[in-house]
């Protein structure tokens, strides 16, 4: 809902996600996809610390791929 964007609810609800996608299967990656002109959902993406991996057409739109780097598990 446009009324509750510009909060950080989005990056908050992702990385609780991210959170407990580490503690269920620690040691994998997570991968994303979203189109380039979403440059919002890129910039969330960022901050949870996904890179770029490439760019591919699809459904008559640029795509991007990110990937998040397994986090290690600690001992």
């Amino acid at each position: 809902m446009p009324q509750a964007w510009g909060f950080g609810y989005a990056a908050e609800a992702c990385a609780a996600a991210l959170d407990w996608f580490d503690s269920v299967l620690p040691g994998e990656p997570v991968v994303l996809t979203t189109q380039t002109a979403n440059v919002e959902s890129m910039r969330l993406a960022a901050k949870l610390g996904f890179t770029e991996v490439e760019r591919f057409p699809a459904w008559d739109a640029e795509q991007w791929l990110g990937l998040r780097s397994p986090v290690t598990p600690s001992a």
